[in-house]
């Protein structure tokens, strides 16, 4: 199948287009002087799609059981960058309360004043977060993780590949799908052939441009619709990136249509925080929500909706679960994202994958 690069830099352009879905509206009704830590409204800014319908009802619905007089009002966007901006433009008048988002994009929100400090005070589970899960400046801590992984049809490759080189390969050309920048799976593909082209992606990413600039006119998409995962699902591409999570959940849900791996290059982690945005209208409501959401309950009844790992250290997962969950003991080979280098690169990046990768 032959896709002219014209066709994917539309594909990309239209990525760029905030598809906002809402399941009540945000910004508020609850009066100032109602909002307490068991009653009021929170107005959280989340993933779209899967991700919101598992964590509503893994977190969001049990929630509400527990609190019954704290509304939450979902604000969903397909990506942390999509969120960053909304944000951004709430700045002088928050209208969202709370936000879960990739730590490389909540790290500029954190830079930028979007987001308030907590501690354990009045958020008491932090006290299970690892240190190495905390934000050495006190802002909002990891609240699940997940992994880059290699997707594939399993019918096209009934051994799961092992190296991302396949990529690469001739026979798979114009099946391919890749997620180019501001999305963190372009970024951390950038990453992860910065690492297999011997270079150190902090100090120049030459090498990696080069190899991907290759790569290029293989790629049926830059923005795959209705997303990577159903692309390979339904045979439309044979590989590509996209997070283990979600494609745990997917391969499920197809009858193991689709695979995840982590190729032997290693992978990079994606990982979520959770943070109170600066003058929250609902700050109370707000810190029994991010409270809840670091509980041994809420993480792992998301680790089995999703496959998510915990981000605390008291969460007992079934076995079946945790075999299936992105590890955090060091046994998976990481390669390890410079979380402020990133947020500070990521335009830079992005622009470069428009100007030198994906051509007209």
């Amino acid at each position: 199948m032959k896709v002219t690069n014209k066709g994917k830099f539309a594909a990309l352009a239209a990525i760029s287009v905030s598809a906002l879905v809402l399941t009540g509206c945000g910004g508020g009704s609850t009066p100032a002087g109602n909002d307490s830590p068991d009653s009021g409204e929170v107005n959280l800014i989340a993933y779209s799609g899967v991700w919101q319908d598992q964590y509503t009802a893994a977190v969001i619905e049990p929630f509400k059981a527990k609190y019954p007089n704290i509304k939450i009002n979902f604000s969903s966007k397909r990506s942390s960058a999509e969120m960053l901006s909304a944000l951004q433009g709430q700045k002088n008048s928050p209208a969202t309360d709370v936000a879960i988002m990739d730590n490389s994009v909540s790290t500029t929100g954190n830079k930028q004043g979007l987001f308030e400090k907590v501690d354990a005070a009045s958020v008491p589970n932090l006290a299970n977060v690892p240190d190495d899960f905390k934000n050495k400046d006190g802002f909002g801590p990891v609240v699940m993780l997940d992994a880059v992984g290699l997707l594939y049809d399993t019918a096209a490759f009934p051994k799961a590949p092992d190296s991302w080189d396949v990529l690469w390969d001739p026979a798979y050309a114009g099946k391919i799908n890749v997620n180019a920048p501001p999305s963190l799976l372009g970024l951390s593909l950038t990453a992860i052939t910065s690492k297999m082209e011997g270079e150190d992606y902090t100090q120049g990413i030459d090498k990696a441009v080069a190899r991907l600039k290759e790569l290029a006119p293989a790629v049926q998409t830059f923005a795959p619709n209705p997303d990577e995962y159903q692309n390979v699902i339904t045979g439309q591409t044979v590989l590509g990136l996209g997070q283990n999570a979600r494609g745990q959940f997917y391969s499920d849900q197809s009858n193991k249509k689709m695979g995840v791996t982590f190729p032997k290059e290693g992978t990079v982690y994606q990982i979520n925080t959770v943070n109170l945005v600066k003058d929250a209208p609902h700050a109370a409501a707000a810190k029994t929500f991010i409270d809840y959401s670091l509980s041994a309950e809420a993480q792992t009844a998301f680790a089995k909706a999703l496959f998510y790992a915990p981000s605390v250290n008291n969460a007992d997962l079934p076995a079946d679960v945790k075999d299936r969950v992105v590890p955090t003991d060091g046994s998976l080979n990481i390669i390890p994202l410079d979380v402020d280098f990133l947020s500070s690169a990521r335009d830079k990046w992005t622009d470069t994958w428009k100007r030198e990768i994906i051509t007209k």
